[in-house]
């Protein structure tokens, strides 16, 4: 049986009269990549910075292995580890002396430090950059040195705040890696993240929340099908056609049409005799099929739709 890690009861988080996060519930298993997306001003990072005990909530309550967030901040901090979104460690100092700092902070003797500080640089690719100054670093270096330092007390959970923002394609690739990696070795990450590929790669389970509220949690296929009134089949004709929404539309199974150039989406009720069907329907009517397949929406198409298209400050 696998425990829940994370359980959240109505937290809540008031700034005066704005409510940046309003009575969510949710729970995260033990072992996840738990992802959480929303668009800017949702309340994730406003969540998570309760979570780590950076700020008190207004309301609702939340345990963490076990540990209550409003009278056991301690011992929470003491199991958690925080990647944030921009570079917080000491630009002044070594990626080994940044290292070295975080170890005495959590108590650890000198030999352990060595010890810990030498596998994660090795496993982050910054070994042979050790005794480099971090401020000197790459967007990405410095993002792999702050996972590094997060997890030099080999946290139980690791939270991580948009931790490819701003960084390179290689470098978003290697943080994803390393991140997976850390999963496997049996620890819990709670994950946002604008980019929804990146989600749907890596996270086991997703939250997406709007103006401070939970509106979805599941898998990506279960997100997915959330949205879905039924099968989506996609057309691709030889040549442009005129206008044939009305006509698909009178066809018994069809439930929607988009027209687009040669691409034809068809949303339909059921996926027998399909194929065949609108093949027929296409014959006819002397247009040539190059290609018919099913399509399932992008986890892009989900955010959209349940949070809308409006731009957000």
């Amino acid at each position: 049986m696998v425990n829940n890690i994370l359980e959240i009861k109505n937290l809540t988080k008031k700034f005066g009269n704005f409510t940046a996060v309003d009575n969510i519930t949710l729970s995260v298993r033990e072992g996840e990549i738990f992802g959480f997306l929303g668009p800017n001003g949702a309340g994730k990072t406003t969540t998570i910075s309760m979570l780590t005990t950076l700020i008190t909530p207004t309301g609702g309550t939340a345990t963490i292995a076990g540990h209550d967030l409003k009278d056991e901040g301690a011992d929470i901090r003491s199991i958690i580890g925080v990647v944030p979104q921009s570079f917080s460690l000491f630009p002044e100092l070594t990626a080994q002396e940044n290292l070295t700092y975080i170890g005495k902070l959590y108590g650890m003797d000198i030999k352990k430090i060595i010890e810990r500080s030498e596998y994660l640089l090795k496993q982050m690719r910054l070994y042979e950059h050790k005794d480099r100054v971090s401020g000197e670093f790459s967007g990405g270096m410095k993002q792999r040195l702050s996972l590094a330092a997060s997890i030099m007390s080999n946290p139980k959970i690791l939270f991580m705040d948009e931790p490819t923002t701003g960084l390179d394609p290689q470098s978003r690739i290697a943080i994803r890696e390393l991140t997976e990696e850390l999963n496997r070795q049996g620890m819990t990450i709670i994950y946002t993240t604008h980019d929804m590929e990146e989600a749907e790669k890596i996270c086991h389970r997703i939250v997406i929340m709007d103006r401070g509220k939970v509106i979805a949690d599941g898998t990506s296929d279960e997100l997915k099908h959330k949205i879905m009134s039924g099968h989506i089949v996609e057309v691709e004709l030889d040549s442009e056609p005129k206008e044939l929404s009305s006509e698909l539309k009178q066809l018994p199974f069809v439930v929607a049409v988009h027209h687009s150039g040669r691409l034809i989406n068809i949303t339909v009720k059921r996926k027998e005799g399909v194929f065949f069907a609108l093949s027929e329907f296409f014959r006819k009517r002397g247009l040539s099929v190059e290609e018919i397949r099913y399509k399932e929406p992008s986890l892009e198409e989900v955010f959209i739709t349940l949070t809308k298209k409006d731009l957000r400050d």
